[in-house]
């Protein structure tokens, strides 16, 4: 193919929005877009290849996968490489082992599996995933081994051969709207997965075969209308928005119509900068991932101008000490090497298995402990155990696939007893009442739960990704069947409801409206707490006791891991060992109050954990012995509800047929 400056100008403008979106500069909201850009990109170029050797009785298709592993697999496999072993030295073990794990996952190009898989609430946070990005990666691999044999297969056959193009169209109209079902049923498998994805590949195939505009129809239209149809969404989306559902159709069609436009002698396209930026793309997409992952890791969490020129610079720097190696390699190596395809593929192959051997030694050896002392592995091994210390069992979270509650049942299921509705701070407190239910086996518990819900009916959540809305509506339903004793509601209240928000909306009629003004954003909030006072009475009238349970404190930082970091490093952990009261009691003030005056019209209960799990200034986050009480930044681990700290669950719950309103348990300084 003749070489394209638009195209190549196209993918300059992607990898600088997704660099730009990952650096968190805040000017590109919907930087994330970039991904999709290369996706049509490919689609167009793949289509183009194929065709144009298939027209000319030229195509193989061992040459054609050579071709691309020729193009990913050594960037990919220098990239792991290189963080395995850099990574021998900085990383902990946990953080160790899953890279190893995903480096084997990458390099075999199932990692958008492996994360669509790891989506869970408690999974590790995006940020700190330092081959995350691999996933468009895995997604092309495998759009390159299906298409084509499918081409091939449609050209077997005269009729199938002229049809073509209808069976490509139809294709990416079944992947569209399977991507529009997936975005809200499934929105993970739909970000994630090939045929939720493949439209946007055949997207840009539809055009290689049907707009050739070698002259150039309509191109300064076209091009105008790509530029605004990709550019609006870069600036103006954001993460909130489920993905890619009927937005992906801007930036999709708007990449579509400027390659349409086929106008690669455009100035803006001739830029010498905008074209090195281009051809160095798919190496800015690799590196620029993991160095934004390292100043995480390393406790550069602010976003500031000299963090993010930082990043770049290293970026740069990686790239410019890659194309020193390069050269050198092919002046004064490269006569030493294969110069044959066979030799060089295996050559290749050979290189590809020694690094995905290094992984999974990393992987088999549990993140290879034994490159710190004795005492250290201990106390790592501590910490990783704390992280994986949860007990509520995934199958009773939210709703089933077919929307019916899974409710989580301790003890006789007789519609009696304790009912507690929440979010995953109401999941931690599981681990107690199974403890309680083998003591007394006539104590019933029954957990309605479904993560980042808060327990509030005129309220939603604006990227709905663990299916909460409608899901309070449907428990109160359920509870209106049966003949609960009490009701314990248990959230993160004030993680909610602090502002700025973007997490939350407030129902008007039939839409969903969200502003960061305090006066409007407190006022739609009391009407939903007025609205869920309102339901809580009928079950008052029914002698239904109420509790309301305060948030318990959360941290800065993923307590367990943070510490595994800094004993690993050799860092001071004292500032992980506590929480600052008073900063978390100012956060959670305006929720607290009103959840107080709740509780105070119903007659009801509200219980304040911090009063349990905390002294006067701080709330500590490991114990005596420096074991974590946390699994994460936000969650308590499930040996830790069940010590004495968390009795006044207890009381909660009516284990002690009374609620307190003294503390019961202090929480060591």
């Amino acid at each position: 193919m003749k070489f394209r400056h638009d195209i190549n100008g196209l993918r300059a403008l992607a990898v600088t929005a997704v660099v730009l979106f990952h650096f968190k500069v805040g000017l590109l909201p919907g930087g994330f877009i970039g991904v999709d850009v290369f996706f049509v990109i490919s689609g167009y170029l793949m289509t183009s290849i194929i065709m144009g050797r298939v027209a000319k009785g030229k195509f193989n298709i061992w040459e054609f996968y050579s071709d691309r592993a020729r193009r990913i697999v050594p960037g990919l496999m220098g990239l792991c490489f290189s963080l395995l072993a850099v990574g021998y030295f900085i990383i902990e073990p946990a953080t160790y082992h899953y890279l190893g794990s995903t480096s084997i996952s990458a390099l075999l190009f199932f990692s958008n599996f492996r994360f669509w898989q790891a989506t869970g609430y408690f999974d590790s946070q995006s940020d700190v995933k330092w081959l995350l990005h691999t996933w468009s990666l895995s997604v092309e691999w495998q759009f390159y081994l299906a298409y084509p044999l499918l081409i091939i297969g449609l050209h077997r056959f005269e009729k199938t051969k002229k049809g073509c193009g209808a069976v490509l169209l139809s294709l990416t109209l079944l992947s569209f709207l399977l991507c529009l079902w997936s975005s809200k049923a499934f929105p993970a498998s739909a970000f994630y997965m090939l045929p939720q994805r493949a439209w946007e590949l055949l997207a840009g195939a539809i055009v290689a075969l049907n707009f050739k505009n070698g002259d150039q129809r309509y191109a300064r239209l076209l091009l105008t209308a790509g530029f605004v149809m990709v550019l609006v969404p870069i600036a103006f989306f954001d993460q909130s928005l489920p993905w890619p559902y009927y937005w992906g159709l801007l930036p999709v069609l708007g990449t579509c119509f400027i390659i349409a436009a086929n106008r690669p002698d455009a100035a803006i396209f001739r830029n010498p900068l905008v074209q090195i930026i281009g051809k160095w793309s798919y190496s800015i997409y690799l590196w620029h991932w993991p160095v934004s992952v390292s100043a995480i890791y390393f406790g550069f969490t602010r976003t500031t101008p000299l963090k993010i020129a930082s990043e770049i610079l290293i970026v740069g720097l990686i790239l410019a000490f890659g194309g020193f190696c390069i050269a050198m390699f092919q002046r004064r190596l490269r006569p030493l090497f294969a110069e044959t395809r066979p030799q060089e593929m295996a050559v290749g192959a050979a290189a590809l298995a020694f690094t995905v051997s290094f992984a999974g030694f990393v992987t088999f050896a549990e993140g290879w402990p034994s490159r710190r002392p004795e005492s250290d592995q201990q106390r790592l091994a501590i910490y990783h155990a704390a992280a994986k210390d949860w007990t509520y069992p995934d199958e009773c979270s939210g709703r089933g696939p077919r929307g019916n509650l899974r409710p989580c049942q301790i003890g006789p299921d007789g519609g009696q007893g304790v009912l507690v509705l929440g979010d995953s701070y109401a999941m931690q407190i599981f681990s107690r009442f199974q403890d309680t239910a083998k003591v007394d086996p006539r104590r019933s518990f029954t957990f309605l739960t479904t993560p980042a819900c808060p327990p509030l009916t005129d309220v939603q959540i604006v990227h709905d990704r663990f299916n909460c809305n409608g899901f309070v509506d449907q428990v109160f339903h359920y509870a209106e069947t049966r003949n609960f004793k009490r009701i314990v509601l248990v959230a993160n209240w004030y993680g909610y409801f602090d502002l700025p928000n973007d997490l939350i909306c407030f129902v008007e009629g039939d839409q969903c409206i969200i502003r960061q003004d305090p006066a409007w954003f407190y006022s739609h909030l009391d009407k939903a707490l007025d609205s869920l006072r309102l339901r809580l009475i009928e079950f008052k009238k029914r002698s239904t006791e109420i509790v309301i349970v305060g948030a318990t404190p959360s941290a800065h930082w993923d307590v367990p891991n943070e510490l595994a970091r800094r004993k690993f490093w050799g860092g001071d952990t004292r500032e992980v060992e506590f929480i600052d009261r008073a900063e978390y009691e100012a956060t959670a003030a305006p929720s607290k109050i009103r959840l107080q005056a709740l509780a105070a019209s119903l007659g009801a209960s509200f219980i304040d954990p911090l009063n349990y799990l905390c002294d006067a200034t701080r709330c500590p986050t490991v114990d005596a012995d420096g074991v974590p009480y946390f699994r994460d930044e936000a969650h308590f681990r499930s040996a830790a509800v069940k010590s004495t700290r968390f009795q006044f669950l207890d009381d909660a719950t009516g284990i002690n047929n009374r609620l307190s309103a003294v503390p019961i348990a202090t929480a060591a300084p």
